[in-house]
């Protein structure tokens, strides 16, 4: 298993950085492990909605059968979903007011038999450092 959690505060509302990380068509802005989507993306997200993306760590793709767990805009979205080789991943997204602006955190968690062993810490560093690079470029695109 790997998790990782990491959060910045950034100069920005609440409701800007939602609008601006919940945006769908805008994850492979900011999130390094988006790779792309397959199929077409809702107009509007809500529990239960169910996507497919492509997820890249350490250069090892997987595709995976994303459903929204929790909505609740615009403090907290989390997703989680199943991929080849019994891998299972769950990103949490959360707002929150910190002053004139707002912190956000991301959590990400990969399970499942390629996490087990020598490769799941070497996946475990790379998530450690695809997650800080994404919420810094995400820090970055709503300031």
């Amino acid at each position: 298993m790997a998790r990782v959690s990491e959060k910045a505060r950034v100069p920005a509302t609440p409701e800007h950085a939602w609008k601006t990380a919940s945006d769908l068509s805008r994850l492979g802005e900011w999130l390094s492990l988006h790779e792309g989507w397959r199929g077409e993306l809702p107009d509007e997200i809500t529990e239960g909605t169910e996507l497919i993306s492509v997820v890249t760590v350490k250069g090892l793709r997987n595709r995976i059968n994303w459903r929204v767990e929790v909505m609740n805009a615009p403090e907290e979205l989390r997703i989680s979903g199943k991929g080849v080789g019994g891998v299972k991943v769950t990103l949490d997204l959360s707002i929150r007011p910190d002053g004139s602006g707002s912190t956000v955190a991301f959590d990400a968690e990969i399970t499942g038999p390629p996490t087990i062993g020598p490769m799941g810490l070497v996946i475990g560093r790379a998530l450690r450092g695809d997650v800080r690079k994404s919420v810094k470029a995400l820090a970055e695109l709503v300031a």
